[in-house]
């Protein structure tokens, strides 16, 4: 039996809190699986939609289990972001509770439910039966100190994003992210801790930085036509303060694959590889577009044949033939 979430359950959420799976790697990596709050985020009106289900097996042998996703309202897409204990998935009715979110996502108006995972974990293969596809990979890395080289080159290059920007960062996302990506996640918003690097003229780099009790996390989004690219990620995480709260995890999808190399000469070590994972909640439907036939204006009819008009005369009746 799937249900949702409410107060007999608080002893069941209680124990599965620290054996369960994240799979939102933002909140993962940032503020964990704060299961208890996010389920209490469901009674309290906020402006994040949260729904926590709870799988009772009718069997004695099997666990009861809880999963949970989160959706910012107006978003495409909503996020698996606990199933616990992680065991769970292991089970052959990991189906049932997760069939079960993807309903409950599609309820709240989200197109796509993602998880993030490891490509060689259990939780992907019962993800895969339950109809997700990996529609990208991203690879984390971490600094747990300080930079391996020190810069002043680019002070202050980074600042705050603001409206005016938002039509040159949708610009620069369509350079550099693949139409599949595109499809699922859209641009990024003109959101708190977002920053903006511009080359004279042209918008070269974004970076979006949270923080949370475990951690920072950065995502960053920069032209390969880039110059000195070590010292301009290190300046943004100063102007941030994101290298001062430790430790420091930015996230590389597969389309960015060349920044792996310059966060390792900068210190950073690879903490872990992830498939991005996708279940469609919608389809696309194509209809044809009717329009009006435009008119052709400052035209006449042209005659097919030759029209014969009588006239009436003082002197007689008379047929003219006109051409």
């Amino acid at each position: 039996m799937i249900r949702p979430f409410d107060w007999r359950d608080l002893l069941l959420l209680h124990r599965v809190r620290k054996q369960g799976i994240c799979l939102d790697a933002q909140m993962g990596f940032t503020r964990g699986p704060n299961m208890l709050w996010n389920a209490l985020l469901e009674i309290v009106p906020t402006g994040r939609n949260v729904c926590t289900l709870v799988y009772r097996p009718h069997a004695k042998h099997e666990s009861a289990a809880i999963g949970q996703i989160s959706h910012h309202p107006g978003d495409p897409h909503a996020r698996v972001s606990f199933v616990g204990p992680a065991r769970t998935l292991s089970s052959p009715n990991s189906i049932y509770l997760l069939e079960a979110l993807v309903e409950a996502a599609g309820m709240s108006g989200a197109h796509h439910l993602i998880a993030e995972v490891k490509e060689e974990s259990r939780a992907f293969e019962s993800l895969r039966r339950a109809g997700f596809s990996i529609f990208a990979r991203q690879r984390i890395w971490r600094l747990n100190g300080d930079f391996h080289a020190e810069t002043d080159r680019f002070v202050d290059a980074w600042r705050s994003i603001q409206e005016s920007d938002h039509s040159a960062v949708r610009t620069l996302y369509h350079n550099l992210v693949p139409p599949l990506v595109q499809h699922i996640e859209p641009p990024p918003s003109n959101q708190r801790g977002c920053m903006v690097y511009w080359d004279q003229s042209e918008l070269m780099g974004h970076i979006q930085v949270s923080t949370g009790p475990l951690g920072t996390w950065a995502q960053p989004l920069l032209h390969p036509a880039v110059e000195e690219t070590e010292a301009l990620l290190m300046a943004a995480f100063r102007q941030t303060g994101a290298d001062g709260l430790v430790p420091l995890s930015v996230c590389v999808r597969s389309y960015h694959g060349w920044m792996n190399a310059i966060l390792e000469r900068i210190g950073f070590d690879m903490w872990q590889d992830q498939a991005v994972m996708v279940k469609h909640l919608a389809a696309t439907v194509r209809k044809p577009a009717l329009a009006h036939l435009r008119p052709m204006e400052g035209t006449r009819p042209e005659p097919t044949a030759p029209i014969v008009r009588i006239e009436e005369s003082q002197t007689g009746n008379k047929v003219h033939e006109s051409p």
